[in-house]
């Protein structure tokens, strides 16, 4: 035993000897070629590009050994991939060999060759009778030729309403082939133990036997070198791009089954470069990776300086960016808030109307959080498989908990929180979402140092479950902003842009009553492409002018009209603007145009001097009064007769507003204070209502346990949106009556405004005639004079 350990010793001494020596000779010629390229080189090759030649020169040469070597390296790499492809080829080349075995499928109820089929003993009958002069022999299987056409009933054919001549499928468009009434040629099978009287039987008779070698199937081993070569190009291919794709797509298929419960949620997250105190703002860098799976790891793919968004960049809701700034408080110093027992908000709502900034609050506190930021957008849960929503919200909150203290963030959530009911689009998958985002928020598991905010539009179709405290704490109203904040929102966006002098962010934020931080951004945006067409230096006056225009009213359209048709536009927009000029409880006429814009051939621009938060019922009379004052000015001109069908519009808006103060609002004087709105629950898709098919009353069993006695146990009908119960038949004719009447008070308002003003109707339409545009300026100093 000794003896062989020193055996072995010696040997491992000389391997690693031979490899020393190796290595000394490599860098011995290594060192000679420095000195002898170094000597060649020294006067006319200063920065060494003949050594990177030879190099790069010796480095292309490479062996069909090199190659040969970092195939079996790839093939080794993907062991998996390859046998799963043998497996397969070895699979499908048993598919065929069984299949080629099989026989083939019987044609009809005939025989191989359309022949009328007989039965064995009929056959032989045929023969002694002299019938048959020649007979095919293949096999146990026999085809005869008559000597005289045979009819196919004395041949024992099937009868035509047996079950041979019915389709062989239900419904079938090819059904069998019925038998024909006149038969040349018979088929029939012996028995399977043979018949020894046969072939006496047919030489007694002369009967003409020809034998056939019995039918085999084809050797399948020699029709499979037919598909040799497509089986190897195939493998070719496979090889190719699994070279390319350097072994990602030929991932196990139990991997790619488990990622599909995995959530797809992005992670946001400061890293201070250099480390320590001594690094600075500009020096941090936010990281956004992608994790997966319980225990998975971070994986960083996109580097960049920052989202792009601060709080400095949120303007215009300063209330709701502090209730944001102090959620980011609790997790950067919580021991504040909890040595007075208070207790971290577990989440917060933020809920508005579209484009109001509730996901660019999320993406500054993306950017200045100062802990991890998952962001995930709640229409990412929800897959066609029931069961793959509910995992990944498992997943993301296990990944919040491991890099707690954190923030989630799941933009529209009604996307997974609508109401669950019995309505018939009702979905198992968005339901067991939900159910689990409700296990999360507030469970058994605890998840403490982990807020999550969620953004919505629609709160009233959320499950009331999902806004209890303890899961959300805080509602948060992001409404539009005021004027002042409009202000300060044009400031964040024209901070970088050029501007003239005679730009007035007060006044622009003035003109733009009722727009959001993202139509804000989309207005400086399109005055500056307006600017960029001109080639300006800066943006002027004129440029949001024209910006605004096209926010508000639509784009300017080519369309030609002749004479008849502007004047009736003109006649149509002239009304609206002088109902509104003669009421002093309207809105103030900004422009007047018979210029197509959008999909309107005409427009009457209202813009309020402030904004108003409640409206008086003079006011909503007003504007009843001034969205008919088209069509009572087509009137007044043309004659009821030649009314058009430019007022659609007009009408959806003012019926619509009547209705509103009718059934919401109270303003009517016939019904008084009602709500009869129809509820909401039911307004957006079909529900199922409970219902008592018969009465049913309670009576004793034979044990005397009271039971219900009569009728059928609940049952379900479909029941189509309809009002609140407060609104019954009556009801519902009585406020149909109200909105006609308050339509026609709002109509006689506008027909005495332009009767007394009739000579102001023409002056003013003949101005937009010729004009095509009329400011606010051009509009008052018209009727002035």
């Amino acid at each position: 035993m000794a003896g062989r350990k020193k055996g072995n010793g010696d040997l491992a001494t000389g391997y690693i000897t031979r490899y020393d020596e190796k290595v000394a000779d490599r860098r011995r010629a290594n060192r000679l070629f420095d000195l002898w390229l170094g000597e060649v080189n020294s006067m006319d090759d200063k920065a060494g590009r003949r050594k990177r030649l030879l190099i790069e020169s010796g480095r292309r040469l490479k062996t069909a050994r090199d190659y040969g070597q970092r195939a079996w390296k790839q093939v080794h790499t993907l062991s998996s991939g390859v046998w799963t492809f043998l497996l397969l080829s070895v699979l499908l080349v048993l598919l065929y060999a069984l299949f080629t075995q099989l026989p083939p499928l019987p044609v009809g109820k005939g025989g191989p060759n359309g022949e009328a089929v007989v039965a064995y003993s009929d056959f032989t009958n045929m023969v002694t009778q002299g019938k048959i002069d020649e007979v095919a022999i293949r096999g146990n299987e026999i085809s005869a030729h008559l000597k005289e056409p045979l009819k196919l009933q004395d041949a024992s054919s099937p009868d035509e309403t047996s079950p041979s001549t019915m389709p062989r499928y239900a419904f079938s468009t090819n059904p069998a082939q019925p038998q024909r009434n006149v038969a040349t040629e018979v088929f029939t099978r012996m028995p399977p133990s043979g018949d020894d009287q046969l072939q006496p039987l047919l030489n007694r008779h002369q009967v003409s036997v020809r034998v056939y070698p019995a039918n085999q199937g084809a050797g399948w081993f020699s029709s499979l070198w037919h598909f040799i070569p497509v089986m190897l190009a195939l493998a070719g291919i496979w090889f190719f791009l699994a070279m390319r794709n350097n072994g990602k797509s030929m991932r196990s298929i139990d991997e790619r089954i488990s990622e599909i419960g995995k959530s797809r949620v992005r992670r946001f997250q400061r890293e201070k470069e250099g480390g320590g105190t001594a690094a600075r703002k500009g020096n941090e860098k936010l990281t956004e990776g992608v994790e997966s799976g319980v225990g998975a790891k971070a994986k960083s793919i996109q580097v960049v300086e920052h989202t792009g968004v601060t709080f400095a960049d949120v303007a215009g809701i300063d209330e709701v960016r502090h209730e944001v700034e102090e959620i980011v408080q609790f997790l950067r110093h919580p021991e504040t808030y909890k040595r007075l027992g208070a207790r971290i908000p577990r989440g917060a709502l933020l809920v508005g109307p579209p484009g109001t900034g509730k996901t660019l609050l999320a993406k500054a506190v993306a950017g200045e959080a100062g802990v991890p930021f998952f962001s995930m957008s709640a229409s990412e849960f929800v897959e066609m498989y029931v069961g793959v929503g509910a995992s990944r919200v498992r997943d993301l909150f296990n990944q919040a908990r491991r890099s707690a203290p954190c923030i989630i963030f799941i933009d529209e959530l009604d996307a997974v929180g609508r109401k669950r009911s019995m309505r018939i689009t009702n979905n198992d998958e968005r339901d067991q979402t939900l159910n689990q985002l409700l296990v999360e928020l507030d469970g058994f598991d605890g998840r403490e140092s982990v807020i999550v905010l969620a953004a919505t539009n629609r709160v009233d179709i959320l499950d009331k479950a999902l806004l209890r405290p303890g899961r959300f704490d805080r509602h948060i109203t992001v409404a539009a902003p005021t004027r002042s904040g409009r202000e300060a929102i044009l400031r964040v966006h024209t901070r970088k842009t050029p501007l003239h002098d005679n730009v007035d962010l007060d006044k622009l934020a003035r003109l733009t009553v009722g727009m959001t931080g993202a139509d804000l951004a989309n207005l400086v945006n399109e005055a500056a492409l307006i600017a960029a067409r001109r080639d300006l230096d800066c943006l002027d006056e004129q440029c949001f002018a024209e910006a605004l225009a096209r926010v508000q009213l639509g784009a300017l359209r080519p369309l030609l009209l002749d004479e008849k048709e502007r004047k009736i536009i003109a006649v149509h927009e002239s009304g609206h603007a002088l109902v509104a000029h003669y009421l002093p409880e309207a809105d103030p006429v900004n422009c007047v145009t018979i210029l197509p814009r959008g999909q309107s051939l005409g427009v009457t621009q209202f813009v309020p001097d402030d904004d108003r938060y409640n409206y008086s019922r003079q006011m909503l009379m007003a504007r009843i009064a001034v969205g008919l004052g088209g069509r009572v000015a087509e009137e007044l001109t043309f004659g009821s007769e030649q009314v058009t069908t430019g007022a659609e519009n007009d009408f959806q808006v003012v019926t619509d507003l009547a209705r509103r103060m009718v059934t919401r609002w109270g303003m009517s004087r016939e019904l008084g204070p009602v709500f009869a709105e129809q509820q909401a629950e039911e307004a957006y898709a079909m529900a199922f209502k409970r219902f008592e098919p018969e009465s049913r009353t309670l009576a004793l069993d034979q044990q005397g346990r009271p039971v219900l006695n009569g009728g059928l146990p609940r049952a379900y009908q479909s029941a189509e949106p309809t009002p609140a119960p407060v609104s019954g038949v009556a009801l519902q004719s009585a406020i149909d009556a109200e909105v006609l009447r308050i339509l026609d008070d709002g109509r006689v308002l506008a027909r005495t405004v332009l009767s007394e003003h009739a000579a102001q109707l023409k002056k003013l339409s003949d101005a937009l005639l010729e004009h095509e545009m009329l400011s606010r300026e051009q509009f008052l100093t018209l009727l002035q004079d």
